[in-house]
């Protein structure tokens, strides 16, 4: 079973992106969260060292930072905001890394030792979950329905989570043949108490990835098909607990199994357009800089699901507003294709497209007031000032 006992001696591409995603995403969060008036906790339930044996930062570092520079530019917000770092093994290790820093909280042990800490939280806080362990752990998701069901003002979670791995582990307790040589899963760790099925079960929320895993011991399914269906059981799962989210698979040829998926989830539907949004632009902007010689850091194809499932965007558009024949509204239009097809497009070419539409005679665009206060036609694709409604010609 391959797995790493030095996770930390180098950061990998994928971890930096990872973390960038994170880091890129906090500053548009904490900004639009501080407006609600509530404070806001940034949760990094494994938080690891903090920083990579190279001089690389991890994600607390990452945190930390954003907390202090948000503090030198808004110190009237020092009590509003905090982050929260969760880590068993590199306890100590993390706690010296993160001296200096404030406002951060350090707790030794493993997530779910602390999960009574996380629901001890006044309800008024707004709570961000990191979720990045780093490989397969005791991720029991009844934590997360338990975490949801304290109400807190609210909640969102990034979660990145290692199907094809967990189903390597599944097919060693299930002594069932390895057929993942050809895949590059050797970077992940394995708790020592993630060694039975029923703890798989708890971090799938049930067993079905067993019978999932039989059929493709009997050769009925490949292991694409069981990488597919296990996470889009996981995925309800998840979908139970957050009124949105979306699902972005990493990996390094989209003929291979999944390095990781990243998994956001949010109650409210800012929350996966701004994430949506922020990851198509810094995965975009990654690419660009690495095609101009200023990083070579990156293996991973951008998730292009238009490219691996074969989408059409305008039928799809098409298909979601016949749906609604009295008009389905602007934004739920978006957030319906953002769950549809990841981080593929920007927020603006979702906007672009439906407006393209309507100029072709496709679609009809109804604004609500439909004039200015100067008098003029709305033209603007702005749900946040009027009422758009978007209909079938």
């Amino acid at each position: 079973m391959g797995q790493t006992k030095n996770f930390f001696k180098e950061k990998k591409s994928w971890s930096i992106v990872k973390d960038r995603v994170v880091d890129y995403y906090l500053k548009p969060y904490t900004s639009k969260v501080l407006r609600t008036g509530r404070p806001i906790i940034i949760c990094d339930c494994f938080a690891g060292k903090g920083k990579f044996d190279d001089g690389e930062n991890g994600s607390p570092l990452l945190i930390a930072e954003h907390i202090k520079s948000h503090l030198l530019k808004q110190p009237d917000t020092g009590n509003k905001i905090q982050g929260v770092f969760i880590e068993k093994k590199y306890h100590d290790e993390l706690k010296s890394n993160l001296s200096g820093y404030a406002n951060v909280i350090v707790y030794p042990g493993s997530y779910e030792d602390n999960l009574k800490n996380i629901l001890s939280f006044d309800i008024n806080n707004n709570l961000f979950l990191y979720v990045d362990p780093y490989g397969i752990k005791s991720l029991n998701l009844s934590g997360f329905s338990q975490i949801k069901s304290r109400k807190f003002y609210s909640v969102e979670m990034l979660l990145n989570f290692n199907s094809a791995g967990f189903l390597r582990e599944g097919c060693r307790l299930l002594k069932y043949e390895d057929s993942f040589a050809d895949e590059d899963l050797t970077d992940y760790e394995v708790d020592d108490d993630v060694n039975t099925k029923e703890k798989m079960d708890s971090i799938a929320g049930g067993n079905y990835w067993q019978e999932i895993l039989g059929s493709y011991y009997k050769g009925q399914i490949n292991i694409y098909d069981a990488e597919e269906q296990f996470f889009s059981e996981y995925s309800q799962r998840i979908n139970k607990l957050f009124r949105y989210a979306v699902n972005i698979p990493i990996k390094i040829k989209s003929t291979h199994l999944p390095k990781y998926r990243l998994i956001f989830g949010s109650d409210h539907e800012d929350g996966l357009i701004l994430m949506a949004d922020n990851m198509n632009k810094k995965w975009n902007e990654i690419v660009e800089n690495q095609r101009g010689g200023q990083q070579v850091l990156f293996d991973y194809e951008f998730p292009d699901m238009t490219r691996q499932q074969g989408f059409d965007l305008q039928n799809d558009i098409r298909e979601l507003v016949s749906l609604k024949p009295s008009g389905i509204l602007l934004k739920d239009l978006i957030v319906a294709l953002i769950q549809l097809y990841g981080i593929t497009f920007p927020e603006k070419h979702y906007k672009d497209t439906i407006a393209e539409m309507k100029t072709k005679g496709l679609l009809r665009i109804d604004w609500h007031p439909s004039m200015t206060p100067t008098g003029k036609p709305v033209k603007a694709m702005n749900y946040d000032d009027y009422k758009i409604t978007v209909r079938l010609q």
